[in-house]
């Protein structure tokens, strides 16, 4: 539990154990794998997600784009809450690309069916994600 907590925060040891005994706390380390990976090896401050896609959709004869090749819709914002905000941008190529709509990614996709799959069986209290983005 020390290396847990750490040893400053076992004085809130009670409390931590009566939490976990209280409530079932599910823990998703990496909801972005792919763009994890391209941030660690390529390009530090990336933050979406690496799904390609062609710039206007416009798409040649064979799949490949006509116009420009861009990566990723940043999962951040691919909620239905203030979805496309002033926050956002409708350029695929720009970092704060949400996505052409809430949920249209896999990885927001995955996490609300789970979120909805919980709530036949119990009530979710707390949904809580924590973001970084820096150096």
């Amino acid at each position: 539990i020390e290396t847990l907590l750490g040893y400053r925060e076992l004085q809130h040891l009670d409390k931590a154990i009566e939490y976990l005994a209280k409530y079932q706390f599910y823990i998703t380390p990496v909801l972005n794998p792919d763009g994890y990976q391209y941030a660690r090896n390529r390009e530090r401050l990336w933050r979406k997600n690496r799904i390609p896609g062609c710039y206007g959709n416009v798409e040649a004869i064979f799949g490949n784009c006509f116009y420009k090749l861009c990566y990723g819709v940043d999962l951040n914002r691919n909620w239905p809450d203030g979805f496309a905000g002033p926050s956002t941008s409708s350029n695929l190529c720009s970092i704060v690309y949400p996505g052409e709509q809430a949920f249209d990614q896999l990885e927001t996709k995955a996490v609300r069916d789970k979120i909805e799959a919980l709530q036949k069986e119990t009530s979710v209290d707390l949904f809580l994600t924590f973001h970084s983005y820096s150096q």
